[in-house]
Formats: C-alpha cells, sequence, structure tokens
C-alpha cells in the first residue's frame, strides 16, 4: 500500500549539498510555520532564496536526523531584494558570489534577473564587472534557467535527471520547446529512453496514436533496438511490421513516415540480395566506408623483407623453439600484406605468432601498436607481450559527440594514428562502429594485423565484422588448428576443441584442469557453485574467491546472474558496520563488492592512481570493487585497476554486481577459474558457441555445475542466430567488380 505524501512549503535559507549533473541537493528550508527541516531529493539547480512547495515524507536519516525526502515539487524565484540577493550570492550563477551579488542587487534591486538574462550588457555599469564578464553572467544565468526547466519536466514526469546535460549539450537553451513540441526526441541515440515511456510523456501533452511524431520515432526505435541485438539492417517488411506491433497500428500508416525519414537522411533505403532493406544512417555509412577501406588495402603493394624466411628461422634459433607451418604463415602475411586476419582457439599459437611478428617488426625499423576492445584483454595483451597495449577507446582517443549523441574519437583521417602496422587482439568483438573508427584513424601506408577466435559469440554491436572478413576469400588469413604440446597437457584446451568440433569431451573424467559437478535440481546447482568458490577451489587449489568468476549464459532462473550475484554477495562480501551501502529497488551495493559497467559512459570521470592524469570514459563490461560509499554526497567510488571513477547515487543504474557476469559480458576477457552453472536457461542460449566462449575464459581452472544433459545439448546446438549484415556481400561484390 503507498504511503501518504505530506505537503511542505517554504523558503530555502541555505544550500548543503548540489549536484549539478544528477540534481540531487541537501538543503535547509524555513517552513512557513517557521520550522526548519533539511529536504533532500532531486532539485536541480536549487538556490538559496527560492520558495518551494514539495510533496513527500519525512523521514529520519541515522547520522543527520530528521529530513523531508521530496518526491514531486513546484518552486518560485525569489521576488524580494533580500530574496534575490540569497540567490545570487549562493553561488549558483557562475561568476557572482556575495559581494558581486550585493553590487547587482544594489544597482537594480527586483530587476535584477531580467538584467542578467536579457541585459547582461547594462551589468558594466557595476565596477569591476567587464563586458566579457557580464556577457558570460547572462549566458550562465539563461543556461541555468534553461537546465532548471528541463529538469523540473524531466522530474515531473519521473524520468532520469542526468537526461538534461545530453538535451542540452544537443539542443541548447531549446531543448524544453523542442521537448514539449515532440517528446519522442527522448528516444534517439544519446537519450535512449524506453519508447513506452516517452509515450506516457507525450500522452499527457496531447500527442495522438497515429501522431507523426509518434511513428518516425518508432520506427527508429525498432532500428536502434535491433541495432544493439546485432543488426546492420533490417528488412523493409520487417520494420513495418514490427513498429506496427509496437506502436499498435495498422501497417500502411507507416510508410509516409518512413518516406520522411529516408528524405531527413535518418533512414537509409537499399536493396540487399533483392530486398528492400532499411539502414540507420551511420550505420550505413560504416559497412559502406568499411567496404572501400578493406579493397584499398587488399590492393595496397606491400614489401615484404627479402630474406623474411631466413629472419624467422633466426627467431625460432634464438628462442629455441620451432614455429608450426601456420604460425610461420601468419607472420609472413603480416609483411606480405597490408591486412591480415589470424584466427584460432586456444593452444593453437596465436600468442607465439604475434610475438615473432613484433620481433621481426622491430629488427625491420616498423613502428606498431598493439590494440583490442576491452581493457581486460588489452591489459592481458601488454603482459604477454611486455609491450604497452591500449584499448580502442583509447587509442582512438575517444570523446563524446553531443550533435549525434554517439562517441567520436579525435584520431580519424584528419588526425591519424602515426604508425606502420596496427595489431588487434580479441578481433571477433569489433563492432561495425569500432571498425569503421579504426579504419578511418589509419594512414594510408599502415597495415592492419586482426587476431581473434571467429568461433566465439559475435560483438554485441551489430554486425560480425571479424566473421565476415574470415568469409572473403580474397583477404589474406591463416586459421592455426595445430594444438601446440605446451598446451596438450591441459584439459580446458583439449576439451574446448573438442566442443568447438561438436564432440562430448568426457567430462565427468575430473582431472587436470577441467571439472564436472553434477546437480539434480537448480537450487542444488548454485549451492554447488556457491560451495565451490568459498571452500572447495580455494582448499585445493590455492585460487581465491576473488580470482574466481562465475559465468552463466543468462541472467534469468535460479542459475542466472541475477540470482547468482545476491546469492555470492551475501557470502562473499555479508553487511558490515564497517561496510557502507546503498539500495537502488531490490539491489544493495556495498563496499567491497565486485561490479560491472553495464553501458557506455563517454562522459564518465576517472582518475588513474599511479599518476597524475585524469580522463573520462568508463565502458560497457569494465570491472571493478567498490572502494568506497558517502552517503551523505551521495557518491560511490569504483576502482577498476588503476583507475578510480565517482559515480553519483543517479548513476548507479549504470552498474551491476559481477560476481556472476553472462558470457556475452565476459567477452575478451580471462580469469584464473572459472565456474558454470548450467541447470536450466532460455532455449536460445544453450548453444555450442555459447559455451565454447565461456570455457575458453578460463586459464587455470573450468569448473561446470549442473546437469550433463545441459552441456550435451549446447554441444548438440550449432545454431547461431543470423545477423542482418552485407558487410560481405559488399565486400566480394566490390571485388569482383574491381
Amino acid at each position: 500500500m503507498n504511503k501518504e505524501l505530506t505537503e511542505i512549503s517554504g523558503m530555502i535559507d541555505a544550500i548543503i549539498y548540489r549536484s549539478d549533473e544528477s540534481g540531487y541537493a541537501v538543503a535547509k528550508a524555513v517552513l512557513d510555520n517557521g520550522d526548519d527541516i533539511t529536504v533532500v531529493g532531486t532539485m536541480p539547480f536549487l538556490g538559496m532564496g527560492e520558495r518551494i512547495t514539495a510533496l513527500g515524507e519525512f523521514t529520519s536519516h541515522p547520522k543527520h536526523g530528521p529530513q523531508f525526502a521530496v518526491t514531486s515539487y513546484t518552486r518560485e524565484m525569489p521576488e524580494t531584494v533580500s530574496g534575490i540577493y540569497d540567490y545570487l550570492s549562493s553561488g549558483t550563477v557562475r561568476g557572482i558570489g556575495a559581494k558581486t551579488a550585493k553590487a547587482i542587487v544594489t544597482a537594480f534591486g527586483k530587476d535584477s534577473f531580467s538584467v542578467i538574462a536579457n541585459e547582461p550588457e547594462r551589468l558594466t555599469q557595476i565596477r569591476g564587472i567587464s563586458l566579457s564578464r557580464a556577457i558570460e553572467m547572462g549566458e550562465s544565468f539563461r543556461r541555468l534557467n534553461a537546465m532548471k526547466m528541463i529538469m523540473d519536466f524531466l522530474a515531473h514526469y519521473q524520468l532520469p535527471p542526468h537526461i538534461s546535460a545530453a538535451l542540452f549539450r544537443t539542443y541548447g537553451t531549446a531543448s524544453l520547446e523542442l521537448l514539449k513540441n515532440n517528446p519522442y526526441i527522448l528516444c534517439e541515440k544519446g537519450f535512449e529512453v524506453d519508447f513506452y515511456e516517452v509515450d506516457r510523456v507525450a500522452s499527457d501533452l496531447g500527442f495522438t496514436d497515429d501522431c507523426i511524431e509518434r511513428l518516425e520515432a518508432g520506427l527508429l526505435y525498432e532500428l536502434y533496438f535491433n541495432a544493439e541485438n546485432g543488426h546492420a539492417f533490417i528488412p523493409e517488411d520487417k520494420l513495418i511490421e514490427a513498429t506496427a506491433s509496437l506502436c499498435e497500428i495498422d501497417e500502411d500508416s507507416l510508410f509516409e513516415p518512413l518516406e520522411d525519414l529516408i528524405e531527413k537522411g535518418k533512414i537509409v533505403l537499399d536493396v540487399v540480395r533483392g530486398h528492400d532493406v532499411c539502414y540507420l544512417d551511420y550505420l550505413y555509412r560504416c559497412e559502406t566506408f568499411i567496404t572501400d577501406e578493406v579493397h584499398r588495402l587488399i590492393a595496397m603493394k606491400v614489401a615484404a623483407p627479402r630474406n623474411l624466411d631466413k629472419l624467422i628461422e633466426k627467431t625460432e634459433r634464438s628462442h629455441g623453439i620451432e614455429y608450426g607451418e601456420g604460425q610461420k604463415t601468419a607472420v609472413r602475411t603480416c609483411f606480405e600484406s597490408a591486412l591480415t586476419l589470424v584466427t584460432g582457439g586456444p593452444g593453437t599459437g596465436k600468442t607465439t605468432a604475434l610475438l615473432c611478428m613484433l620481433e621481426l617488426l622491430e629488427a625491420n625499423g616498423l613502428s606498431f601498436m598493439l590494440a583490442a576492445p576491452t581493457g581486460r584483454a588489452a591489459k592481458r595483451m601488454s603482459e604477454i607481450c611486455g609491450r604497452e597495449a591500449k584499448t580502442l577507446h583509447r587509442m582512438l582517443e575517444s570523446v563524446y559527440d553531443s550533435a549525434q549523441g554517439t562517441v567520436a574519437f579525435r584520431r580519424d583521417r584528419q588526425n591519424p594514428l602515426d604508425t606502420d602496422v596496427i595489431i588487434v587482439d580479441e578481433a571477433s568483438m569489433l563492432d561495425l562502429m569500432l571498425a569503421s573508427s579504426l579504419l578511418d584513424a589509419m594512414k594510408p601506408h599502415t597495415r592492419l594485423v586482426l587476431i581473434g577466435d571467429a568461433d566465439q559469440l559475435p560483438p554485441i554491436g551489430p554486425g560480425s565484422f571479424f566473421s565476415e572478413l574470415l568469409a572473403c576469400p580474397e583477404i589474406p588469413k591463416t586459421r592455426l588448428t595445430e594444438i601446440f604440446r605446451q598446451a596438450q597437457g591441459s584439459d580446458i584446451v583439449i576439451n574446448s576443441h573438442m566442443i568447438n568440433h561438436g564432440e562430448m569431451p568426457p567430462i565427468s573424467k575430473n582431472t587436470g584442469d577441467f571439472f564436472f559437478a553434477g546437480a539434480r535440481t537448480a537450487e542444488s546447482t548454485a549451492s554447488k557453485v556457491l560451495t565451490m568458490i568459498t571452500e572447495r577451489i580455494p582448499l585445493k587449489f590455492g585460487i581465491e574467491p576473488e580470482d574466481i568468476q562465475v559465468i552463466c549464459p543468462s541472467r534469468q532462473l535460479a542459475c542466472g546472474t541475477t540470482a547468482l550475484n545476491q546469492l555470492l554477495q551475501n557470502e562473499l562480501n555479508p553487511p558490515s558496520r564497517d561496510k557502507a551501502e546503498v539500495k537502488m529497488g531490490n539491489i544493495v551495493f556495498r563496499t567491497g563488492d565486485r561490479v560491472m559497467q553495464v553501458k557506455n559512459n563517454y562522459d564518465m570521470m576517472w582518475r588513474r592512481l599511479d599518476a597524475a592524469e585524469v580522463g573520462t570514459g568508463v565502458f560497457n563490461g569494465d570491472t571493478g570493487v567498490i572502494v568506497h560509499i558517502d552517503v551523505p554526497s551521495r557518491i560511490l567510488v569504483v576502482r577498476y585497476d588503476d583507475r578510480e571513477a565517482d559515480y553519483t547515487f543517479d548513476e548507479i543504474n549504470q552498474l551491476e554486481h559481477a560476481y556472476a557476469v553472462t558470457v556475452h559480458k565476459s567477452q575478451g576477457s580471462e580469469y584464473q577459474a572459472v565456474v558454470i552453472p548450467l541447470f536450466a536457461a532460455p532455449q536460445r542460449l544453450l548453444t555450442r558457441s555459447m559455451l565454447y566462449t565461456a570455457v575458453t575464459r578460463a586459464k587455470k581452472l573450468l569448473v561446470i555445475v549442473g546437469r550433463e544433459d545441459i552441456v550435451a545439448k549446447m554441444i548438440e546446438t550449432n545454431k547461431k542466430n543470423k545477423r542482418f549484415s552485407a558487410l560481405k556481400m559488399r565486400i566480394m561484390g566490390t571485388l569482383n567488380n574491381a
């Protein structure tokens, strides 16, 4: 039963805490009856002297005492001279402090706000205020009011306040007017509010079910949704059908909005294999650009050293090893072609081939850069190669493009990377956008080497870049298949190859580094997972719980990440008086928790621990540990390897517990020990590639807990979810027409 809310009215007397990014504020208010009360809640850009009328409830903070938690509110700017002074002197407007505020209200009295907003040049009448400073004050005040009105609008409809910053970056002071004229802009990339949430707002504003704004937003929403599920395009008939279902409207009503979006350039209509298909504009540009660049690289002449084979033999002698024929071919191809693909499963020598490449590149005076899609993969590449490797986002110097609502990179055709060769590991994780950005940042002479395992899951984003390149006969490639002797002693390696070939490995053998523990129920499976992590693996193998990763096919059911994270948190990081915590819905985040960032945040500030360096960008899949929670300030700090990032409490919806992660989220990572619970999951997730990807995340130990028949079912199911992508077709068509 919902609590009955209380209404209060009063004047803001002091600002205790305020976050202009999240809108959260803690303030002292003097109520109309003369009582003082601390008010807390989302009240963006709250200033002293403002009058508020708020709905909420009286609460008691264990440290700070009685408070009033604001649910919704209205406010009025101060109208008295003293109220205007209080507001301006509180530091709410950039560039105006107590001394300047006193001078302004002395000069303009009740007209102060109007002068600052509409006639800032008049502020130069005050001694010490230059014209440039006056204009800056006016811009700050107008921006402040615009942001305040945007956040008030969002708060009224219970929409996330952080969207206001993105709206203002994109549309400036016109944001609120645009929102009221077309709330469906909130569905666009960069804001990404759920269509049904925006529908609720639009309905309240008087928009009808068949209005053009709603139907266009529905079409774009379906394309964005399917892009997140890996599709570069959608056949036109399927797009119309899906949008008609989303909007609950007849299909004929959608052809005119679709034509309008095509004319605006937001959707590109093309023909693929005889079918009319629809692309989001940027995905079409990515796919066609990659096609052109691949064709350019294939046609590029590369002069290999004349004595290349002797150089390879020399490195063999110096290291006392003998390369396999596949490894030698991979190294030769790196020197003979501008685009090289190297693929193979665990134990097939990809790393050894890479080290040989690097040694010979250095010997021949060629510069190179090493990169990987994720932080963990880049860190592992650095450790293996003994040279610096960066994430692709860091190498390309990512920045947030507010106009497009997407990530952009400082490194591009006008500011390319200065190197002879770029080598990317875990290339199977590259989606169309990242691959396109990488190619755009290459100098005309730069070569590209892509290393990956094509049998792992495809990238989370649209397309199957690496797999589609591998499927093009004209692109130079090496498939490493020989399992080397040093890897033959690992059951993880041997069994992963058996799984990949559709063979059931002897999982009950329970020797070496690969183990199976049967379970009859989902509950006993979860219980055994817990015992494995807290007792059996640490005691038998000396691997501590923090180095053990649970990897699940699904988020759902008793053996999914949601249930297991709660179970593991309670056991590995239980509540304590020494550990601060914050609750978001049914989820509790606690100091010491292992967490994962679950969406790209290009604006998130971080600071490096071992150097005086700060930067921006925390990305989907980054894992870390909560090292500090400041409840009064509503700040949570996460340490990601050598970096720390501060989250406001309004931003922690970007985090999930990471004691257990999905297979998709584990891509690009390697763990000392992996435990895989396999009892039940949605059928679409019980596939061979899902199992293969999970198993190959384990470095020293792999334990499967659950049902052997589920393991067998996954190995038998070699179904790959079809992705709508035309990259291979375009590349082959371009090459055939060349």
